[in-house]
């Protein structure tokens, strides 16, 4: 246990020491966030990397056990180090000259395949009652879905100073304890090399920021997390594979998941850029920079210890992480304010009552039959009755006038137990209104529906009643002659 704690406090301290190199170095090459006033250097990635590789490399020079144990694993550690080698040069590029969205995603996809390659494999997929053993083609795809996937999470969630780090540090304290308990300590020693440098990149990336991890930190850590995890789980339970690295990286998943889901929802591309993460809205909330890092901070500690739960097998175990996940999530949900949520939810409400609307729309389709062969009031008067014969609508109003008059001159007809009858009833202040227009020959007209505000939804489709009965109800009033309504 000595070795791990050598190498966190080894990777910290060096960090500290190489961020103000690199913070000059970051500025003379243009590697700044312009965003802000005055430009703050994205270096976090060289930091860590440069950080993680002095103190393995000391610490495994210095005790030949430590040694011994990294060199003895390379070639299930070399994989993972490769690709985040990769990783962090193409994070660096686009630290110092962005890429477009697309160029970005695909040459992350073809490092994830190229570390697929080299030996980093999914080979199962784990659910409650079992596992899933994957194939060639199925494993490489899940493989780099995995490694993109979360390398962007962090990548996401890194919009707010110290988040992403603070989160990842928990994350990779996860990670450790999972792999020293299932037997891994090489991948143990890699993930408490990224701890202590993520917890020195910390006070540089904490309020008010001097560093940013920038997108060869945030790629970096995210790649470098995903592909320990896949590793550290290996020879674990069935459940153990895919529940303790899930949960470990709890928060950038969950806000990824409700970025991906926001965006599909409102039919959004799923590569744009928005200020709608879970860090934003907590802002919107109220909250302090600081406040939302606790909040975080919080967070990220309640999913490593709900991951580190599955460490220890058993129904009770299992079940008491799944309550807490599953009311964090629910709360947060709730606290975050999801409007598409809702929205969703009201879709679900409106399928359950879809047979009353489809008999609601019929009778209007029917309406219209009716009023398509209208050649006088009576008639036009009539298919509006079939119309909202089951109206949900408080008040119906026909009003007639002659074309150029003024409107107190108009005749109206409300809408009684099934038939018009000439008055008009009293409006209430809380009732809104939809009102469909149309001409006849030397004639006007003026269809209104009222309703009383906070009703439940309208089965009525109003895009259908605006489609369909406007126009058949003009084609209607063209075939009656002014005469016939407006005695002189």
């Amino acid at each position: 246990m000595g070795s791990y704690l050598l190498v966190l406090v080894i990777a910290a301290v060096a960090t500290a020491l190489f961020v103000p190199v690199l913070m000059l170095i970051g500025a003379r090459v243009g590697a700044l966030d312009n965003t802000v006033d005055p430009p703050i250097p994205r270096v976090g990635g060289w930091a860590l990397a440069l950080a993680c590789a002095t103190s393995l490399l000391l610490v495994g020079f210095v005790f030949s056990p430590t040694g011994s144990t990294l060199l003895g694993k390379s070639e299930t550690i070399g994989p993972v180090l490769l690709g985040a080698g990769a990783i962090l040069i193409l994070g660096t590029i686009d630290d110092i000259h962005p890429l477009s969205a697309r160029v970005k995603f695909a040459l992350q996809i073809l490092i994830a395949a190229g570390t697929y390659l080299l030996g980093l494999k999914i080979q199962l997929v784990s659910f409650p009652l079992g596992g899933l053993e994957l194939g060639g083609i199925t494993g490489g795809a899940v493989t780099v879905i995995w490694l993109v996937g979360i390398a962007n999470a962090f990548n996401l969630l890194d919009g707010v100073d110290g988040v992403a780090t603070g989160s990842a540090f928990f994350a990779s304290a996860a990670i450790f304890i999972m792999s020293v308990m299932l037997g891994h300590p090489a991948i143990g020693l890699v993930a408490a090399a990224l701890a202590g440098s993520l917890l020195g990149f910390l006070p540089f990336n904490f309020p008010p920021a001097r560093a940013y991890l920038g997108d060869s930190g945030s790629l970096l850590t995210g790649f470098l997390l995903a592909g320990l995890a896949v590793e550290g789980a290996t020879k674990g339970p069935t459940l153990l594979v895919i529940a303790v690295p899930v949960l470990a990286f709890g928060v950038p998943v969950f806000d990824t998941t409700i970025t991906l889901f926001r965006r599909m929802v409102r039919g959004q591309p799923l590569f744009s850029r928005d200020s709608e993460h879970v860090h934003h809205q907590l802002l919107r909330a109220g909250l302090s920079v600081r406040q939302v890092l606790g909040v975080m901070y919080l967070a990220s500690v309640a999913f490593a210890a709900a991951a580190m739960l599955f460490l220890n097998p058993g129904v009770r175990s299992y079940a008491v992480a799944l309550i807490v996940i599953g009311g964090g999530v629910w709360i947060m949900a709730r606290f975050l304010r999801l409007h598409e949520l809702n929205e969703l939810g009201r879709l679900a409400r409106r399928g359950a009552v879809q047979a009353k609307a489809i008999g609601v729309n019929v009778g209007l389709r029917r309406a219209v039959e009716v009023l398509n062969d209208a050649d006088s009031l009576d008639e036009l008067k009539q298919g509006l009755e079939i119309m909202l014969e089951r109206s949900e609508f408080d008040d119906v109003l026909l009003i007639a006038a002659k074309a150029g008059e003024r409107r107190g001159n108009a005749l109206t007809w409300w809408l009684s137990d099934g038939h018009f009858v000439e008055g008009r009833p009293e409006r209430h202040p809380d009732t809104w209104a939809v009102v469909c227009p149309f001409e006849g020959a030397g004639w006007v007209g003026e269809l209104h529906l009222r309703r009383r505000l906070g009703k439940k939804s309208l089965l009525l489709d109003l895009n259908l009643l605006l489609e369909l009965a406007q126009p058949a109800l003009a084609r209607s009033a063209a075939r009656i002659d002014v005469n016939t309504i407006f005695t002189s």
